[in-house]
């Protein structure tokens, strides 16, 4: 089997095609394209158009190697510059069409996790804990975990190109400038100490370009080593200081593609170092794509870490289990009615908010759903993407209610059959007794309609609780241009 992975960086678009070999992933096509996002974001924060076409062309470049894969079997992922674009939605409808398959926009956590896990299986195995220190194009991930477990990580907002773009836009490098970005650094790393510092983990790696290209630049200074030091840095640095122009700079083993953000990531790492008390830092090949990869690869084998996100909210929150799991049971039977097979994904989303559709209940008993739907959508739940979060959240929130509050999810006719079958669920299940539960089938009879047969004969004229909520519920459908009926 073939797994494959897309990186939206800051920096680079990079795809990574691997081979499922037992528990290991053989890596195998590599691209990688300079589309530096970051640096085509406008003065208030929107993606230029020449960036996007940028990114559409490489997207497409990247189509064409995956275009045969399953969508199962693919996962696209967008950092830090599609976190904080303006216009990244829009973007995105365009992206997904170029690259033909779903593209998720992770947080910053998520992607510090993802980045552990393929450094991990990058590294010999150790029972030692380690760091792992990724200076991305838009943002810097920091992880510790031991073997293949993350004990803590996160992610924060300086980068190769945007400490570039700010310190050294015109090019010009001077002790002053530079030390200007590494105090700029070390202030947004300030707060990683307590979390991070060196008491908390054996070994140091960096991964990624930024990293890599260090190690390269110590080569050309005749360093043989399998670690950097901080006295490296220092020299690096005056080394640039030297040149005085980035447009100067001219070492042997220096990518081309990664001269012009070098020095505004060797002011990150420096940071870095004097943040956490580093002394020496080795490499990891992992990186990103490949734990996206391992990633994948384990939800292909139902171990995702997801299902283990939602029974410790569940925990937290206690939620009634048995109330959960009524309501979990009946939009999964109404679900699979309407849309008998595939969209496992999409299952697995309404599965997770049915069991967390009362989550809001222990701030309101009233307003519950709209709590509910802000606690998911800002929770930090591991193994999620913000996209695949915001719609757990919008569905918590359209369990109830009018439906114009979240209309403009209604053109995705997957989302609306999930929303269906969690409100019907949630009105069936009020009962609160298995017992007294109906036979139901729910059928689309056209794009905006819908009818629910509830086949126990007279079963409405006993419950008559169910049968107003059932009319208000048409009431509410119908409000947007929707049609749902139903009958014994």
């Amino acid at each position: 089997m073939h797994l494959a992975a897309i990186d939206l960086g800051s920096n680079s678009f990079r795809l990574q095609i691997g081979r499922v070999d037992n528990n290991s992933i053989i890596p195998e096509t590599y691209l990688k394209e300079g589309v530096r996002i970051a640096a085509g974001l406008d003065a208030q924060g929107f993606l230029t158009e020449e960036a996007q076409q940028r990114a559409l062309d490489a997207l497409s470049r990247f189509s064409t190697r995956i275009k045969d894969l399953p969508q199962s079997c693919v996962r696209a992922v967008g950092t830090q510059t599609l976190r904080i674009a303006k216009n990244t939605p829009e973007f995105l409808e365009k992206a997904q069409m170029a690259l033909g398959f779903p593209i998720e926009v992770l947080r910053g956590k998520e992607e510090a996790r993802l980045i552990y896990l393929g450094c991990s299986h990058a590294l010999p195995n150790s029972e030692q804990k380690r760091l792992i220190v990724d200076i991305g194009g838009g943002s810097t991930e920091l992880a510790i975990g031991q073997q293949y477990n993350v004990l803590a990580c996160d992610s924060f907002h300086v980068g190769c190109v945007n400490m570039t773009l700010e310190y050294f836009r015109d090019g010009k490098i001077t002790r002053e400038r530079f030390e200007a970005a590494r105090l700029a650094a070390y202030a947004e790393l300030i707060n990683a100490r307590r979390r991070f510092n060196a008491s908390y983990w054996s070994c140091a790696y960096g991964s990624s370009g930024s990293m890599e290209a260090v190690f390269a630049l110590t080569r050309s200074l005749g360093i043989d080593s399998a670690v950097v030091t901080k006295q490296d840095l220092l020299l690096i640095r005056d080394l640039f200081i030297k040149f005085g122009d980035i447009r100067n700079i001219c070492m042997q083993d220096l990518h081309q593609s990664r001269k012009d953000v070098i020095v505004g990531g060797l002011a990150v790492l420096s940071a870095v170092f004097d943040a956490l008390d580093i002394e020496t830092m080795g490499f990891s090949s992992g990186a990103l794509r490949m734990g996206v990869l391992y990633d994948l690869n384990d939800k292909l084998l139902h171990r995702d870490c997801r299902d283990a996100s939602i029974d410790k909210l569940m925990t937290m929150a206690s939620l009634n289990n048995e109330q959960a799991a009524s309501v979990d049971r009946i939009s999964r039977s109404l679900f699979s009615s309407l849309i008998p097979e595939g969209l496992q994904e999409e299952r697995k989303c309404l599965h997770w908010a049915a069991l967390l559709h009362e989550i809001g209940s222990g701030i309101s008993p009233n307003g519950y759903h709209r709590h509910g739907a802000y606690i998911i959508e800002h929770a930090d739940l591991v193994g999620f993407s913000s996209s695949t979060q915001k719609w757990l959240s919008d569905l918590i929130l359209g369990q109830r209610g009018r439906l114009l509050k979240i209309s403009h999810r209604l053109e995705d006719s997957i989302w609306t059959a999930s929303l269906l079958a969690l409100r019907l669920a949630c009105i069936f299940a009020q009962e609160r007794d298995s017992s007294v539960q109906p036979r139901l089938k729910l059928f689309a009879r056209g794009a905006r309609q819908f009818e629910l047969i509830i086949e126990n004969e007279d079963w409405l004229q006993s419950h008559p609780l169910t049968y107003f909520l059932l009319k208000d519920e048409a009431r509410h459908w119908k409000a947007v241009q929707y049609t749902f009926e139903f009958k014994n």
